[in-house]
């Protein structure tokens, strides 16, 4: 019977323990730790909505925007008219920044694209983080945002 009241009783003191760790408030001034992010190599998506934040705009109708992650550094896609390639770095804290991207130059006449192709290219240049948010892909920099899904 001793055993038993050593035994839970040691129980109850690492559960106290745990709960008061639990309890320890984020010291002012120091940042969280980054959340840590799977990898993008090797994965491909297709832009769903964009623009900023609060007023994401959906992808125009008949369009395939997406973007491809080739092994670590090289990147390519389709913009919605015209396609486009070149390199980028990340790591897992989530930093992202993209190189120099070139694009080819065709002009595409239905109504739209070429805007949203501006906007989509822009958003690119700018971009400065990744995030995964419930399975899509969270791209943002500059006030303006990405969301893609799994091709």
């Amino acid at each position: 019977m001793r055993g038993r009241t050593v035994q839970f009783g040691l129980l109850t003191a690492v559960a106290i323990l745990l709960a008061a760790a639990a309890c320890v408030p984020r010291t002012p001034g120091v940042p969280d730790p980054p959340a840590i992010q799977p990898p993008l190599a090797d994965t491909s998506w297709v832009l769903e909505q964009y623009g900023e934040p609060e007023n994401l705009s959906p992808v125009l109708p008949n369009t395939e925007l997406t973007v491809s992650f080739d092994g670590a550094t090289e990147v390519t896609g389709l913009a919605g008219c015209n396609s486009y390639g070149g390199t980028y770095t990340s790591a897992v804290d989530g930093t992202l920044e993209f190189g120099m991207l070139h694009q080819t130059e065709m002009y595409c006449e239905l109504p739209g694209v070429m805007e949203q192709e501006q906007a989509f290219m822009g958003a690119l240049h700018l971009a400065d983080r990744y995030q995964y948010v419930d399975g899509y892909l969270h791209i943002s920099g500059g006030g303006k945002l990405l969301v893609f899904s799994r091709s």
